[in-house]
């Protein structure tokens, strides 16, 4: 689970009834006039797509609270070798965002494939940070044929260590009181010291994720990510960890307090084919080092 839920938890803003998400920040917009971001219709669904290079393609699978904006600095350095898509979960950025929708890494990884069959690409790296990694972990399993390989960075593995905010999520109407939680300033410094990664963050970055915060059914979509994660039964997932066969690469910051190291070391253990990278970093280092851990990715990738 990322980090940054916490900062959709308490980043909230009013909403306009009906208001359609356009492209929302500036970032957005620079890779829609680069004619890189793209919607697509997958399973009744419309999903938000960043697709641009050329190359053996790269997946790239955002955590809780996240969406394509997390690997803002990676995208454009992985599309000068690789075609990289960026996707926008369901529930998150400018995807569609429903309130009784399966939320579950079985149901997202389900449609990831639907994307990739959409986008004509028939096997790919995917790379995934928290909950995306959980939905790269889950599609390796039941679509192994379709996995080149694998890149976890601070990955969901195991529910030995659960943050501080999953209680919250639990309680009855906590999914509608999340559209309530209003956006200040204050917050968001308060905010720069509940994580390193949020720490990090500029005002405009700040803003930029805030301005996603806003679209309808975005914080209530937070919840229930949380919850379909909650319900699901770890045993089965854990159990069929030794069945994943693409060689992984785990990017794990050392100073992780969502996802603890000692997780990552031991899913190097029990993944067949994996090394495990440890930076100094908290739960993202796709955004705290982004340089970093492009380099360990293209020093992966053949």
């Amino acid at each position: 689970m990322n980090s940054l839920a916490a900062l959709v938890m308490m980043l909230g803003g009013g909403s306009v009834a009906g208001e359609a998400p356009g492209r929302v920040t500036p970032f957005r917009r620079r890779l829609a006039r680069e004619g890189a971001l793209r919607d697509l219709e997958v399973d009744g669904y419309r999903y938000a797509v960043a697709d641009l290079g050329e190359g053996p393609p790269i997946v790239l699978l955002h955590g809780v609270g996240g969406s394509i904006y997390d690997w803002r600095h990676l995208i454009h350095p992985l599309s000068e070798r690789h075609r990289v898509v960026a996707v926008d979960l369901l529930g998150a950025g400018e995807s569609d965002r429903p309130g009784e929708g399966d939320y579950t890494l079985a149901a997202q990884a389900r449609r990831l494939r639907g994307i990739l069959d959409a986008l004509g690409i028939e096997k790919a790296v995917l790379v995934g940070n928290s909950y995306g990694g959980g939905v790269a972990l889950r599609f390796a399993q039941d679509w192994p044929g379709r996995t080149d390989r694998l890149v976890l960075i601070n990955s969901i593995c195991y529910p030995d260590v659960l943050p501080r905010y999953v209680p919250w999520c639990r309680l009855p109407g906590a999914d509608h009181a999340a559209e309530l939680v209003p956006l200040g300033r204050l917050v968001q410094r308060a905010l720069r010291g509940r994580g390193r990664t949020i720490g990090t963050l500029s005002e405009e970055e700040l803003e930029s994720y805030a301005a996603e915060v806003r679209l309808p059914g975005r914080r209530a979509a937070v919840v229930n990510w949380v919850r379909a994660v909650l319900r699901e039964d770890p045993r089965e997932f854990q159990a069929r960890l030794g069945s994943v066969r693409a060689p992984a690469l785990l990017i794990w910051g050392a100073a992780d307090r969502t996802v603890p190291v000692e997780l990552g070391r031991r899913l190097a253990r029990e993944l067949p084919e994996a090394r495990l990278v440890e930076l100094d970093a908290g739960h993202i280092p796709n955004q705290e080092c982004p340089g970093a851990v492009a380099g360990e990715i293209l020093g992966f990738l053949p």
